[in-house]
């Protein structure tokens, strides 16, 4: 990979890094709910975020039970990433490949949190 195709990725990164932290500061309306005043499988997942980076492991999953397990598969594809970026490997593709043949439990798993934040009225 080059160094133009570097310093881009990682300025994209940076700029992902910026709107994480502005949304976790401002609070942002789910544009789903707003129109069909149903939850969505992601609704409470900036709460839950929250938590998370206040060490409120527990209370995270109040807010969505999808908040742990996202954040830790972000932060281990950011980690991956980055050290692709600089030993010149190319593992994340690996990885993402071998994740994607179990695109069906990352379906289920959508199904059961939108079924949650129903229940729960989120």
């Amino acid at each position: 990979m080059n160094k133009k195709k570097k310093i881009l990725i990682l300025g994209l990164y940076l700029i992902l890094a910026l709107i994480f932290f502005i949304i976790l500061k401002y609070p942002v309306d789910c544009v789903f709910k707003k129109l069909t005043g149903i939850p969505c499988p992601a609704c409470g997942l900036t709460r839950a975020f929250k938590e998370i980076i206040r060490f409120n492991i527990v209370k995270s999953f109040s807010y969505n039970i999808l908040g742990f397990p996202l954040f830790l598969s972000f932060a281990f594809i950011f980690i991956i990433d980055i050290y692709d970026l600089i030993t010149n490997k190319d593992i994340l593709t690996k990885v993402l490949k071998k994740i994607a043949k179990y695109y069906y439990i990352i379906i289920i798993l959508l199904i059961i949190s939108f079924i949650v934040n129903i229940i729960r009225g989120i």
